[in-house]
């Protein structure tokens, strides 16, 4: 079934007379909507008759070389967290492994077919909004997330074994900004180099081009040498929040996936828009948000999320259904 099938589908689709294989595939179709940062799916699916492999696919990040493989993983953990919640709707989820086999690094987890159903309402709402095809562009400078709002997607992220940490300070936003900034300088620094080669790492490599980066209202090189300060930012304040992890290894990493997917879901079931706001495909860039957003944790995700259309705004009146199970 493809993703546009997918979204037409029913319930009644679901294959309840047929074998665990066919169960595990017809599910694999809900996971192969989970969002990821990357433009490529970074994940594969392997159907046994009992159970389901997901592997991480080699696609190194265009920005540098992702030798551990950070991405693909986030991308898995995505994956992973819609799967669950279309096996558990569907009442044949089993035990799930993590990383089960030491000699496969790639493979991020094995699921296997069993019996468990949704535990409440909550779970029922998020599965809902795996098929429904919103806008993922929240506009910045667009209709402020309530307080509410913001509440019950840091709630919802609490729920997998990561947290959200709101952009609340303008400190803390300019140093996102510049982040993003430092991010879009360098992909054009390395593609004017390449003279437009889509390979910026090994161009970068074999050119010789400088890394910069942004921090505190200066621009860094590789060497640590101060030059031309980044011009003033003039976008918006949008509403953005920072996935974080306690760990910033291969369990963190799937961690921060299935995080920001329960967000993202959390997000479609209120009825808001959504973005990924910059890739930190930097290290730097990690971890001068590990103490610049927030206080604790390792920095993967950033989110950037826009309210209802204001001629929606009347809906949040009085509690919606979805608002009275987030609660």
């Amino acid at each position: 079934m493809s993703a546009s099938r997918l979204r037409n589908a029913t319930e009644g689709d679901f294959p309840a007379n047929g074998s665990p294989r066919q169960k595990l595939e017809f599910a694999a179709e809900y996971a192969s909507l989970a969002p990821n940062e990357s433009k490529l799916r970074p994940w594969d699916f392997r159907v046994g008759e009992m159970q389901l492999e997901l592997v991480a696919r080699e696609t190194p990040a265009p920005e540098a070389v992702d030798l551990d493989g950070r991405e693909s993983i986030i991308g898995c953990g995505s994956a992973l967290l819609y799967l669950k919640l279309a096996l558990k709707h569907f009442g044949c989820l089993g035990r799930v492994a993590l990383f089960p086999d030491l000699d496969k690094p790639a493979l991020a987890a094995r699921v296997h077919f069993g019996f468990c159903h949704e535990r409440d309402a909550r779970e029922k709402l998020l599965f809902e909004a795996i098929s429904k095809c919103r806008p993922n562009v929240s506009p910045l400078g667009g209709i402020p997330v309530s307080e509410a709002l913001a509440g019950a997607l840091g709630r919802a992220a609490s729920r997998e074994r990561g947290w959200l940490d709101f952009v609340q300070s303008e400190m803390s936003r300019q140093l996102v900004m510049e982040i993003r900034q430092a991010g879009d300088q360098l992909r054009m620094n390395l593609q004017r180099s390449a003279g437009g080669s889509t390979d910026f790492a090994a161009e970068g490599r074999r050119r010789g081009v400088r890394r910069f980066f942004v921090f505190g209202g200066r621009r860094m090189d590789s060497t640590n040498a101060a030059v031309e300060a980044a011009p003033p930012l003039t976008d918006p304040a949008p509403a953005l929040a920072v996935v974080k992890t306690k760990t910033d290894d291969k369990h963190g990493w799937l961690a921060a996936g299935q995080t920001m997917a329960r967000t993202i879901l959390q997000a479609q079931a209120l009825g808001l828009s959504w973005g990924f706001f910059n890739p930190m495909r930097r290290r730097e860039a990690r971890e001068a948000l590990r103490m610049g957003v927030g206080h604790k944790g390792f920095a993967q995700v950033i989110l950037r999320f826009g309210s209802l259309a204001s001629g929606d705004m009347g809906q949040l009146a009085s509690p919606s259904p979805a608002m009275t199970a987030f609660q």
